[in-house]
């Protein structure tokens, strides 16, 4: 599978939408009922200010957008976040998240990230992985974060120069 990735725009947040919505359907089932407005994407991947910066980039295959992901960097801290992130699920496991998480590194990189924290729903295993997989390591639990019974693991790695 061909991807390439670029910044969001616009015209991404009704693909988006329904992208994040697939997505985590796959680990929370029934717990999510409906999907988040295009325009609610669209406003959590805005919101820059002078000592932050936040960007948002789509994964393209053959013209269609197939993932998502919101990054920021916070420029007095050193300390990056991977807000979200969504892939397709007939995408899983062929690319598209590597290739988003290549551009959010580079990112990170241009402003000098000493850090970069992410969570992930205890449940979703394969985001657990894919993390571990990237260098992440578990510094805390968050209980019953977003829904009862599903507890978000904070999830961290260094950043190493060069």
């Amino acid at each position: 599978m061909s991807v390439t990735v670029r910044e969001l725009e616009k015209r991404d947040a009704e693909s988006v939408a329904r992208i994040m919505f697939e997505s985590f359907k796959t680990f929370l089932g029934d717990r999510i009922k409906e999907p988040e407005t295009p325009e609610h994407w669209i406003q959590a991947s805005s919101g820059s200010s002078p000592s932050a910066i936040v960007r948002a980039f789509v994964a393209e295959s053959e013209g269609k957008v197939v993932g998502y992901l919101c990054v920021t960097a916070n420029l007095k801290r050193g300390l990056g976040t991977l807000s979200v992130i969504g892939v397709d699920p007939n995408c899983f496991a062929k690319g598209c998240g590597s290739a988003l998480f290549a551009a959010a590194d580079a990112f990170w990189r241009s402003h000098n990230m000493r850090k970069i924290y992410t969570c992930t729903s205890h449940i979703n295993l394969r985001a657990q992985a894919y993390y571990k997989k990237m260098g992440f390591v578990e510094e805390g639990r968050l209980k019953d974060h977003f829904f009862d019974g599903i507890d978000e693991i904070q999830l961290a790695k260094f950043m190493k120069k060069g």
